[in-house]
């Protein structure tokens, strides 16, 4: 405390003052001197005054050289009182002392900072004094006056000195006394430490004592509440068991009144299917015979096509039959899938279609349940990935099935039928196995959407569903989108070059066994075929040069068309030049339609595609284009197909 009392800042203030004082009156003395004609009797009291002012510097160093040895004194005080923290105990307990000394030793800080205000004041009055005497010799009085003043200062001053001097020697004894008795403090607490050592050993032994107590009790009511516990969970599992019971059943019932439209069967189930063993090409020349043999006229590279495009399912998932009405588009499905043993079904497109739920159908709120289309009813018999009972019935093998799309342009093909393209697209290169890529393809049947929980089916279309539309070429119809089309191969029927009489269809149906019928194992076996080199780089080759001239007028293909293109060629089961053939008519030509005679690129584009068609050989097709090309000179290009 001592020591915030005296701090070098609290003399440096002293001995600034002082000095202050000093400066003050030398600068007087060199005014008198300067004045001395004029203020020659007051010469004789100012070498008084400094005489006094000598006298008063030699007591200052004296008394600063006390002040030192205080100081040192106050160092090894403060020494002791950091030894003294120990003791914090027995300061609390002598906190009233302690406060009185700090009140003291405030009271004194208190007059010191007093002091030096008075000191800071005298300063500014003999600045005012030297401005004074500088201004008017005649108020020299006044300054003797106010010399007079600081001389009582001066005096204060020593005697305030002298007072904290004895405040000092007092200080200093009760610091003393403070040590001796922060001494006895440290051998109580000795004695102390040493007794709680003691107690501190024999409460060790009582808390083991008690904790092998505690453990062994701990271990009794542990036991008695497994025994309550397990008593309880096989009641409550009982109770658990029973309700869910109740509600499983509850919910099956709910489950299958809600999708009862949609589980019911549309074809006979075959559980012990046959994969049919035959060659392609056997069963192709088999097929065409028996067309020709009860009277229906298809020409053999019709048949090859549309072969050829259903194969090609998985790049290119639709092969539309387009054409006059009444030559055979919707009758070819039928009696192929019927020579095959699939499943087949016509569904009729309405004009007022507009939405993927008129294909799949919707929730009836009049009737709590799904109203199920017989397409969604056939995707979700075979669906072997989401319907249990296809997966346990379907495990070896699976029957293919053919849904026909009869008239499907009477209505926009994008509003209906493009959500369903485009999952069929995402099948390409997708493992069904894998339920969390399978999703991406799969199409959300949702029922009964404000109800609290979701209720939902997911169909997925494997490949053992394929995919016919047909369309008729008139006012009443609408046009393909280049979506579709390049998602498509389109094959057309023109006019007829010979008029049938009336086929027999009964006999044509009763010449194949029912037994006989394609799986998708047989299938797949079907789709392996590989080109050769030679062949593969004269696809390549040609495909180049098409997509070059197709820039030159900003219509070239992209990896879609070519990967199907290269798919129908490979799995073309005739000619290599036949499927390239049907490739061009099916998908480059239709990319010309439209294209304005004063095109800048429209005679170079004709003349590459003449000698391409021209390198394949194939006379129909090049007779179609010349048409094309010379009709499309009086106005723009419109490709009409081969007639085959």
């Amino acid at each position: 405390m001592l020591s915030e009392l005296f701090t070098p800042t609290t003399l440096y203030i002293g001995g600034i003052a002082l000095v202050t004082v000093l400066l003050i009156i030398f600068l007087l003395s060199a005014y008198y001197y300067w004045r001395a004609k004029e203020i020659a009797p007051f010469l004789a009291r100012l070498e008084d005054l400094q005489r006094k002012i000598a006298d008063a510097q030699n007591t200052l160093e004296e008394t600063k050289k006390e002040q030192q040895n205080k100081l040192d004194d106050l160092a090894k005080a403060d020494r002791l009182i950091a030894d003294g923290n120990a003791a914090k105990e027995w300061l609390e307990q002598h906190r009233t002392e302690v406060e009185t000394l700090q009140l003291s030793i405030d009271r004194q800080k208190t007059k010191l900072d007093e002091a030096a205000e008075k000191f800071k004041k005298r300063e500014e009055e003999l600045s005012d004094l030297t401005q004074l005497v500088a201004d008017k010799h005649g108020e020299l009085k006044r300054t003797e006056e106010q010399k007079a003043i600081l001389d009582v200062d001066i005096s204060e001053v020593k005697e305030k000195i002298e007072v904290l001097s004895a405040s000092i020697k007092q200080k200093t004894k009760q610091e003393q006394d403070l040590t001796a008795s922060i001494d006895q403090l440290r051998n109580d607490e000795n004695e102390l430490d040493a007794r709680v050592k003691d107690l501190n050993v024999q409460a060790q032994s009582l808390i083991q004592l008690i904790q092998e107590k505690k453990t062994e009790l701990e271990r009794l009511n542990k036991k008695i509440d497994n025994t309550q516990n397990q008593l309880a969970k096989v009641k409550g599992e009982a109770v658990v068991a029973q309700t869910t019971i109740s509600q499983l059943a509850a919910t099956q019932n709910a489950n299958k009144e809600l999708w009862k439209d949609l589980d019911r069967k549309l074809f006979v189930d075959a559980p012990d299917l046959q994969p049919i063993n035959k060659k392609e090409t056997s069963w192709l020349e088999s097929f065409s015979s028996t067309l020709r043999e009860h009277g229906f006229i298809f020409d053999r590279r019709t048949i090859y096509s549309f072969h050829t495009g259903l194969k090609c399912a998985e790049i290119a998932p639709l092969v539309v039959l387009s054409g006059i009405s009444g030559t055979g588009k919707s009758l070819l499905p039928e009696l192929y899938s019927a020579s095959l043993g699939m499943n087949f079904l016509p569904v009729a497109v309405q004009p007022r279609w507009d939405s993927p739920q008129d294909m799949f159908g919707f929730y009836n709120y009049m009737e709590g349940r799904y109203k199920a289309t017989e397409l969604s009813r056939l995707l979700w018999q075979f669906d072997k990935y989401n319907n249990e009972e296809a997966r346990q019935l379907y495990r070896n093998n699976i029957p293919l099935n053919l849904v026909l799309l009869d008239e499907m342009n009477l209505a926009r093909v994008e509003y209906y039928f493009s959500d369903l393209l485009s999952k069929l697209e995402i099948r390409h290169g997708l493992d069904p196995v894998e339920e969390e890529y399978r999703k991406k393809a799969e199409i959300e049947v949702e029922c009964n959407a404000s109800a609290d929980t979701k209720q939902t089916r997911r169909l997925f279309v494997g490949l053992n569903t394929l995919f016919v539309g047909t369309m008729n070429e008139d006012e009443s119809t609408q046009t393909l989108s280049d979506k579709v089309l390049d998602r498509s191969n389109v094959i057309r029927f023109g006019q007829p070059k010979q008029l049938a009489e009336a086929p027999d269809k009964k006999g044509f149906l009763k010449s194949w066994k029912k037994e006989d019928r394609i799986t998708l194992n047989s299938w797949t076996q079907w789709c392996s075929n590989e080109l050769s080199y030679q062949n593969k780089r004269t696809l390549n080759e040609m495909l180049k040069a098409v997509n070059t001239a197709l820039a030159k007028i900003e219509r070239p293909f992209g990896h879609r068309v070519s990967q199907a293109i290269e798919r129908y060629v490979t799995y073309y089961p005739g000619e290599f030049n036949e499927g390239l053939s049907d490739q061009i008519e099916m998908k480059i030509l239709p990319k010309l339609n439209g294209l304005d005679s004063q095109h800048p690129g429209f005679e170079n584009v004709m003349n590459a595609m003449k000698d391409i068609i021209d390198g394949i050989k194939d006379k129909e097709l090049l007779n179609a284009f010349e048409q094309s090309s010379e009709t499309a000179k009086e106005s723009f290009f419109r490709w009409g197909g081969v007639v085959r």
